[in-house]
């Protein structure tokens, strides 16, 4: 699998996620592909990739320092509560 390149647009910049969806959709097609020439089946390859991601989420949601940052977030600090 090849190396992910460092992002081009700073956190807030709309260009971002363009970007993100881009580099990771090449990346999964790539890690699909390989495994497919290994043997493995397109179908399970995407449900078990699916399911990892989903893990992954529920992973950082139950971590205290990741559980409030919305999911295009990158910022290094949690966000603070809203005052009322």
């Amino acid at each position: 699998m090849s190396d992910v390149p460092s992002p081009r647009h700073g956190v807030d910049d709309p260009d971002r996620s363009s970007e993100a969806r881009t580099i990771f959709e090449n990346a999964l097609r790539s890690l699909v592909k390989d495994a497919v020439i290994a043997g493995w089946r397109e179908s399970e390859v995407a449900m078990l990739l699916a399911d990892a991601a989903e893990n992954y989420i529920m992973y950082l949601a139950a971590k205290p320092d990741h559980a409030r940052f919305a999911a295009n977030s990158n910022r290094i600090s949690p966000l603070k509560p809203m005052s009322s």
